[in-house]
């Protein structure tokens, strides 16, 4: 019996003052390039004090947008997934697969700076990771709803029953965001 697959996705934006997720050479590992299925890209900053480095962060073309004010980072998750043929023209939605993948927008310093510049950026840095991680985890801990609720559904139902997990996950993360006044409170400032 040859099956035929339903396709369905969505994508989900969040943001705080693409290979693989892995640590820039001068990040260490960290919780952010432990999670599976996330994807980091960077864009350059350059400068040689801390105000320079802002500046030149805040004037980035690459820089990443919420509306029309820039952002420092940008994680963008999404969640698809597609439900197998019965055979009959129907769906059948105990066959549902669920697929997440998530990207992280990062600031990437570029040239040299002072130690003590240096040290700050990294302390940043790290700290900016911690706070997009969190973003990441959430959604991807939620993959199991996503499931369920795409499992349990009528075919023709299933993309509002997921899209209510996908709400559920979407008012948290302006919540986090909200409770951490987007990363600041983790330290996610500079300078």
């Amino acid at each position: 019996m040859f099956k035929k697959a339903a396709a369905f996705a969505l994508l989900c934006s969040v943001s705080a003052f693409a290979s693989p997720a892995r640590a820039a050479p001068d990040v260490p590992a960290d919780e952010l390039s432990s999670i599976p299925d996330v994807y980091i890209s960077y864009y350059d900053v350059s400068g040689d004090s801390e105000s320079a480095i802002r500046n030149s962060m805040d004037r980035s073309p690459s820089r990443p947008r919420e509306g029309a004010r820039g952002v420092d980072a940008q994680t963008t998750w999404n969640f698809s997934w597609r439900a197998w043929s019965d055979g009959h023209g129907g769906c059948d939605p105990s066959l549902v697969e669920v697929m997440f993948t998530a990207n992280v927008e990062l600031p990437r310093l570029i040239g040299s700076v002072p130690p003590d510049v240096a040290r700050n950026w990294s302390r940043y840095i790290a700290n900016l990771r911690t706070h997009e991680a969190g973003h990441v985890t959430y959604a991807r801990s939620r993959t199991a709803d996503v499931l369920a609720a795409a499992k349990t559904s009528r075919c023709e139902d299933i993309n509002a029953a997921v899209q209510h997990v996908l709400d559920e996950i979407r008012a948290h993360d302006r919540l986090y965001d909200a409770q951490t006044s987007h990363g600041i409170k983790q330290g996610a400032v500079f300078p």
